[in-house]
């Protein structure tokens, strides 16, 4: 009866040691995620009020680490214990250093005790270190690494800021610049009229683009947009290679430097899917536009969904 009350006890013991690593870390992550050192996705909670990004980090690299040591606990043991040693030696300087600088009441005699407690896990944590090499380096590794990532992630965040920062005697007035709407068509639909529609409301200089490689089709297609749709100039583009993206992008090109005082502002009708598995068969052209216009100097891209009444 003890030995099976032993393993019970060890068992529970180890279900609270892997539980506290999913309740701490989400929220040590948010809170670096607050000050920049983590991305910001660290620091919302999901629809059950939980640091979802962070639970699901910490469960992908747990699966990762059982995978790759065949979950052998004799080998992912040490990676736990040096982290341990090394968290404690931290935190005990870190007090060290507290009461060095705040000197608050009874600082005298909780200093030594928190140096000696530093000396001590470091101690440990250089023991547990050359004991268990080279398996527990993994983890003296992994901490510059992290260090350095986390410093880039901050430095990235903090030179983003200053780009969008405003200045406070900045005026913001009205635009100076005219909009220019054009729109990708690759043939009539109820997306493309609501594209169209969403386009007139923005602009009164709207013109639709089709891309072609067959002369004759596009004569018909032209017959077909006048009677359908008219008052908005449509543009044949040529394609004899049957590419779409790289002449629709030529005919920007061509088109800009005729109004430079001008925003084209790309409309691209969408086709909200209603399965998982129409993302495969509809949106790839737009998806290809979107991609290859996103940076584009003087362009703006906006995408008009249409979703099906049934």
């Amino acid at each position: 009866i003890p030995f099976y009350l032993f393993q019970t006890f060890t068992a529970l013991l180890l279900f609270l040691a892997a539980n506290t690593s999913f309740a701490a870390f989400p929220r040590l992550g948010a809170i670096l995620a607050e000050d920049g050192f983590f991305p910001r996705q660290f620091a919302f909670r999901g629809d059950r009020l939980a640091f979802t990004a962070g639970i699901v980090v910490l469960g992908a690299v747990a699966g990762i680490l059982v995978v790759l040591f065949k979950a052998d606990t004799h080998a992912l043991i040490p990676l736990y214990a040096v982290g341990v040693f090394i968290d404690f030696t931290i935190s005990q300087a870190g007090m060290v250093r507290h009461w060095l600088r705040e000197r608050g009441a009874g600082w005298r005699y909780r200093l030594p005790i928190n140096a000696f407690g530093a000396v001590l896990t470091g101690i440990v944590a250089v023991v547990v270190t050359s004991v268990k090499a080279p398996t527990s380096l993994v983890v003296i590794l992994l901490i510059p690494v992290l260090v350095g990532g986390m410093s880039f992630i901050r430095r990235e965040y903090d030179q983003v800021s200053k780009e969008l920062a405003l200045r406070p005697e900045q005026v913001i007035g009205p635009p100076s610049r005219r909009e220019r709407v054009v729109i990708p068509v690759p043939g009539l639909s109820r997306a493309v009229v609501q594209a169209v529609n969403f386009g007139r409301s923005l602009a009164d200089d709207v013109r639709a683009v089709h891309v072609t490689s067959e002369p004759e089709e596009a004569a018909r297609f032209r017959e077909d947009w006048q009677r359908q749709i008219p008052g908005v100039p449509l543009v044949i583009v040529e394609s004899p290679y049957r590419s779409l993206v790289t002449p629709f992008l030529a005919y920007l090109d061509v088109m800009m430097p005729s109004a430079p005082d001008l925003i084209t502002l790309v409309v691209l009708p969408e086709y909200v899917p209603r399965h998982w598995w129409d993302r495969l068969l509809y949106n790839q052209t737009t998806n290809r536009l979107r991609r290859a216009l996103v940076g584009r100097a003087d362009t703006v891209v906006a995408t008009v969904p249409y979703r099906r009444e049934t």
